[in-house]
C-alpha cells in the first residue's frame, strides 16, 4: 500500500530549504539521532527508530505531522503518484547498491520477484544501464516487467530447473542477483547463479530459515549475502534526484487509485490475488 504525498502546508522552515506550500515526500523512519547508526546516517539501524504509519500516526489521513528534517522538496510538474514510489524505491536502491556494481559497463542482474518492490528494483536497474532478468510465479507480474525494461523474463513454476532456465536466458552467470522474495529455495538460486566474488542482495522476508550453498561453492566462490533492511538518507536522496529529474520512472499506469474514503476497499483489491496490483495508490483531495 502506498500513501500519496500531499503539500507541506503547515511550517515554514527556511533552514532546511523546505517552504510553506512545497510539495514533499516524507522520509517516514525518525532515528533518535543520537546512536551510533544515526551518526553515521544509518537511521534504519537505529535501536529506537519510529515509523511514521506504525508507531506514529502516518500519511492515511488529510494532515500528517512529521519531522521538517525528513521533508525533500519535489519540483513542480512531478506527479504525486511518482513521489508516492520513493519510499519503497528507497529500497531498491539500498539493494541495487549493495551490489558493489558502479562502474561496471552494462552488469547483468537477476531479479527474483517481479512484485510492488522488484518493480522498482527493476525501473532504477534500467536506469542504470543493468540488464535485467526477472523470475516469477506470475505471468501477470512477469509480463509487467517485460513492459518495464527487462530483457527477459522467466516463470521459475514452470521450468523443473530454474537456475539452467536462467544462466539460458542471461547468456551465462549473472553479476548480481536482488531477491525480493527470501525463501530457501529464492536464496540458493540466487546464489548458484551468480559469478564467482558476486553479492545477492536480499531484501524480501520469508517465513523459513535460510542457509547458504554448499561451502564448495559458496566460500571457494568468494560470493557475498548483503540483507537489506529498508534505505538510508543517501537512498532516498539519490532517487529523489533521480525522480526530480524525471531519469526515472516509478509509477506504473495499471496501479489503481482509490480515494482516501473508499480505504478499505483498497485494502481489499491489494489482498486480492487474481488481479495482484503491484502498488495501490490512496489518493487524499486536492492531490495532484
Amino acid at each position: 500500500m502506498v500513501e500519496l504525498p500531499e503539500q507541506g502546508n503547515r511550517r515554514d522552515a527556511s533552514d532546511t530549504g523546505v517552504r510553506v506550500g512545497d510539495r514533499v515526500f516524507v522520509n517516514p523512519i525518525v532515528g533518535c539521532g543520537a546512536c551510533e547508526h544515526c551518526e553515521l546516517a544509518e537511521p534504519n539501524l537505529c535501536p529506537g527508530k519510529r515509523i511514521l504509519g506504525i508507531h506514529r500516526d502516518g500519511g492515511l489521513a488529510e494532515f500528517c505531522v512529521a519531522p521538517v528534517t525528513h521533508l525533500t522538496p519535489i519540483p513542480p510538474g512531478i506527479a504525486a503518484a511518482e513521489i508516492a514510489m520513493i519510499e519503497s524505491a528507497g529500497t531498491a536502491n539500498h539493494a541495487l547498491r549493495s551490489l558493489g556494481l558502479d562502474g561496471h559497463d552494462h552488469p547483468t542482474i537477476a531479479l527474483i520477484g517481479a512484485g510492488g518492490l522488484g518493480s522498482q528494483v527493476l525501473a532504477l536497474a534500467v536506469a542504470r544501464g543493468m540488464r535485467v532478468f526477472a523470475l516469477d510465479t506470475q505471468d501477470q507480474a512477469l509480463a509487467r516487467a517485460r513492459r518495464a525494461g527487462a530483457r527477459g523474463t522467466l516463470n521459475s513454476a514452470q521450468h523443473p530447473d530454474p537456475l539452467a532456465a536462467l544462466r539460458d536466458l542471461a547468456g551465462g552467470p549473472v553479476d548480481g542477483v536482488v531477491d525480493c522474495v527470501g525463501f530457501p529455495s529464492t536464496v540458493e538460486l540466487g546464489l548458484s547463479a551468480l559469478k564467482p566474488g558476486r553479492t545477492l542482495s536480499i531484501v524480501g522476508i520469508g517465513s523459513e530459515a535460510l542457509q547458504t550453498t554448499a561451502p564448495a561453492h559458496f566460500i571457494r566462490r568468494s560470493l557475498r549475502i548483503a540483507a537489506i533492511y529498508a534505505y538510508t538518507p543517501l537512498d532516498i536522496g539519490e532517487v529523489s534526484q533521480a525522480v526530480a529529474a524525471r531519469s526515472v520512472a516509478l509509477s506504473d499506469p495499471g496501479n489503481p487509485c482509490v480515494p482516501l474514503d473508499q480505504i478499505h476497499a483498497a485494502l481489499a483489491l491489494f489482498a486480492d490475488k487474481r488481479r495482484a496490483p503491484a502498488r495501490v495508490l490512496i489518493t487524499m483531495p486536492g492531490a495532484r
